[in-house]
């Protein structure tokens, strides 16, 4: 019989081990709405054209894909912490390298490079959080995690708008890059090592085991299906974060208002991705996935097409936020459950890496509609469809057996 005070040490364990997840990915947060906070005025500096903006915006997600699968794989070789301080202390690094840059080449570069690190950080960071909650937790506690990066997003636009870390858009890239050069020795000391059971998880598969336990005959079903589910979830949720304040002054809502209807959508983002977790570990799987992203798509369809007021846009921005993010958070939630454990992070690594696709269509999508003359209202439409398509798929995912 385990005894009460193991069973607290336990659970006391369980709780600063997800602390120290969400401070992670609160970092991740912050890092990647650095750039879309900071692009106005660093483009007014550097004299940056719309397309030139649009390659800084979008270095970071080239360098999250390369390096998620890379990150996950190496996160089942050589154990979770080495990983996740490596990446951590990476993207610091090339966050405050931001701050040298001289021109548009640098500024690409240093985004490209801190996407390394954030790529590398997240499905470790994922597959720690699965790894060391108990079975009736492990949906919650990746939801508690991942609800952090919309808080991250809060946090960058306070900075920035504070002026408290010094003028301009070099405030953002000083916070974002000395906060994560400081929590690495902080992780490294406090994240369980190889010496925790929970974090003994090196493998030494081959490849070819490797291989297929991500894309083999038994689960080569939910890896498409986690894939498409992400895909699509991410290119709304990015669209929506790059183009929100266009695509609001384009329905008649005054720029002096936009901020607060983008402060709801983060706020609903950050309550959704809270709620998931703990609608799914009630076994609501069905449920919450079928709500969220048939939620999600009504509030598109109301935004394309209803008179716009401040209220109303309030309303739904934060309807739409947590409806779209409540479903990118179960993706993530269920996708640590559909792999053994030994390839558990080269899984979701996968899945970040599919995601990351998303992240870049959704803004060269929105980018592409407005160019040829398609209204705010028309792009938000075309919206419609690709959620409810990634809610089918995700559904599919959700409804195969566990590996």
């Amino acid at each position: 019989m385990i005894s009460p005070i193991r069973v607290r040490a336990r659970e006391l364990g369980t709780f600063r081990v997800l602390a120290l997840c969400a401070l992670v990915i609160l970092l991740e947060g912050f890092d990647l709405q650095a750039a879309g906070v900071s692009a106005p005025r660093l483009a007014l500096e550097f004299r940056l054209a719309p397309a030139q903006t649009g390659w800084f915006l979008g270095a970071s997600s080239l360098g999250i894909f390369l390096a998620s699968a890379l990150g996950g794989m190496l996160a089942d070789r050589l154990g979770r912490r080495p990983v996740v301080v490596a990446g951590v202390a990476l993207f610091g690094v090339f966050s405050l390298s931001t701050l040298q840059a001289g021109g548009l080449g640098p500024l690409v570069a240093a985004r490209f490079l801190t996407g390394l690190g954030l790529g590398l950080a997240m499905p470790a960071v994922i597959a720690m959080a699965s790894d060391h909650s108990p079975a009736e937790w492990k949906k919650r506690a990746v939801g508690f995690v991942y609800c952090a990066i919309p808080i991250g997003a809060l946090l960058a636009g306070a900075v920035i708008q504070s002026g408290w870390f010094g003028p301009g858009w070099r405030s953002v890239y000083r916070v974002g890059g000395l906060a994560p050069i400081l929590a690495a020795p902080l992780l490294y000391l406090l994240l369980p090592g190889c010496g925790d059971p929970a974090a003994a998880v090196r493998t030494e598969a081959s490849p070819r085991q490797f291989r297929e336990g991500l894309i083999g005959k038994e689960h080569a079903g939910v890896t498409l299906a986690l894939w498409l589910g992400t895909f699509g979830t991410l290119l709304v949720i990015y669209l929506l974060l790059g183009w929100m304040p266009s695509l609001l002054v384009g329905l008649g809502l005054p720029r002096s208002q936009v901020q607060f209807v983008q402060m709801a959508f983060n706020l609903g983002a950050c309550l959704g991705a809270a709620a998931s977790g703990l609608l799914l570990d009630r076994r609501l799987t069905r449920s919450t996935l079928s709500v969220a992203y048939l939620g999600s798509a009504l509030c598109l369809a109301l935004f394309g097409t209803m008179s716009m007021g401040f209220r109303s846009a309030q309303v739904l921005a934060f309807v739409v936020g947590g409806t779209v993010t409540c479903a990118q958070a179960a993706i993530f939630a269920l996708a640590p459950l559909c792999y053994r454990r030994e390839v558990r992070a080269t899984g979701i690594g996968a899945t970040v890496a599919a995601g990351r696709f998303g992240t870049i269509a959704g803004p060269l999508l929105a980018g592409s509609l407005l160019g040829v003359g398609k209204s705010a209202a028309e792009v938000l439409i075309v919206l419609i469809p690709i959620t409810l398509l990634s809610g089918l798929a995700v559904l599919r995912a959700a409804g195969l057996p566990p590996a």
